[in-house]
C-alpha cells in the first residue's frame, strides 16, 4: 500500500484509520481474507451502519428477517437459533475487515473517477466514509421493529389457529 493509498484511506475512514489501514496492509500482502474485528462480531448490523456500509447492512437486515421468519414458522430450538446467530456473528468477525476493505475501496474509486479536482473529491471522500452513529441507530430500530412484528405477528397469527 502506497503512502497516498493510506492518506485516502484515511480521509474515508476517519476514527480507527490506523487500525484498518494495518489490517488492510496484511490482507494485502498475505492475501488472507480472514482478520478479527471485535466490533463487527459483537455490534454486527450496529456495525454496518456506523461505518456506512449501507448494502451489506440492510442485506444482513434482509437476510436475517428472513431467517428469524422460517425459524419462527418451523418453531426452531431455541438453541438452534442462538447458534445460527453466533456463526453469523463469527462470520462477520472474521470477514467484516476485509466486507470493509473492498467497501472502501470501490467507494473511493468510484469518488475519483467522478472527481476530477483534488479537493473536492477529498470532500467528497471524507463524506461519504467516515462513521455514522445517527445512521446505526437508525438501522437498529428498524431492524427491532420487523423482528418484533415477526416475532409478535407470528404468535398472534399462531394463537388464533390453535398452533
Amino acid at each position: 500500500m502506497t503512502r497516498e493509498e493510506r492518506d485516502i484511506y484515511r480521509l474515508f475512514v476517519g476514527k480507527s484509520s490506523d487500525y484498518y489501514i494495518q489490517k488492510w496492509e496484511e490482507i494485502e500482502s498475505g492475501g488472507n481474507k480472514i482478520s478479527w474485528n471485535w466490533s463487527a462480531f459483537f455490534f454486527g448490523l450496529f456495525w454496518l451502519g456506523y461505518r456506512k456500509m449501507y448494502p451489506h447492512a440492510f442485506g444482513l437486515m434482509i437476510f436475517s428477517l428472513i431467517l428469524q421468519y422460517i425459524q419462527k414458522i418451523m418453531n426452531t430450538d431455541p438453541v438452534i437459533v442462538a447458534l445460527t446467530n453466533l456463526s453469523i456473528s463469527i462470520v462477520l468477525g472474521m470477514f467484516g475487515n476485509y466486507l470493509y476493505y473492498e467497501y472502501t475501496k470501490s467507494k473511493i474509486q468510484e469518488i475519483q473517477t467522478k472527481f476530477e479536482d483534488e479537493n473536492m473529491r477529498n470532500l467528497e471522500i471524507v463524506r461519504t466514509g467516515g462513521e455514522s452513529l445517527s445512521t446505526a441507530i437508525a438501522i437498529g430500530l428498524m431492524y427491532i421493529i420487523a423482528s418484533s412484528m415477526i416475532e409478535y405477528g407470528l404468535e398472534d397469527k399462531n394463537e388464533t389457529t390453535g398452533r
